[in-house]
């Protein structure tokens, strides 16, 4: 037997289809797949910081990954004591990206780690021009500012 196309309104291939969802009993997994979808989608919204780096405050989602990068870079870096070569990656940064806040900021905590506290204090203030809309990373460049006062 042919199958034969029969014009119908959109509603109706709407309901027809719903119809035949639940004659094949779909409608179980259905939702379970929708459960799915939804809880993986939720888990890509806000990424999680897995290691730690400079910084205490999540980085701008809006970031070019060659920044990311060379922030992660920096970070592990810093994490292994090696606080000239991550300021030199840093320096990278801010040469492609002269105005991202968390960039000057890791520059602040280097060098408030190896004592220079009027460099740190530059910095912070040099991060906190460029801050939009990140009052952790405020607050953050604000110890170093108030520190040297």
């Amino acid at each position: 037997m042919r199958d034969r196309w029969i014009p119908v309104s959109d509603k109706t291939a709407v309901q027809l289809t719903v119809a035949q969802l639940f004659s094949c009993k779909i409608f179980i997994v259905l939702p379970a797949l929708l459960m799915v979808l939804l809880v993986s989608s939720c888990a890509c919204v806000q990424p999680v910081k897995t290691q730690p780096g400079i910084l205490p405050v999540a980085d701008n989602k809006g970031m070019p990954s060659v920044i990311s990068s060379l922030m992660v870079q920096a970070d592990e870096q810093y994490m292994q004591g090696e606080y000239e070569a991550a300021l030199a990656t840093l320096e990278r940064a801010v040469r492609i990206k002269p105005r991202y806040a968390e960039i000057w900021s890791r520059m602040a905590q280097i060098y408030a780690q190896k004592g220079d506290s009027k460099q740190a204090k530059q910095h912070a203030e040099r991060s906190s021009s460029y801050i939009k809309n990140n009052p952790a990373l405020k607050k953050f460049n604000d110890s170093f500012i108030q520190a040297d006062e």
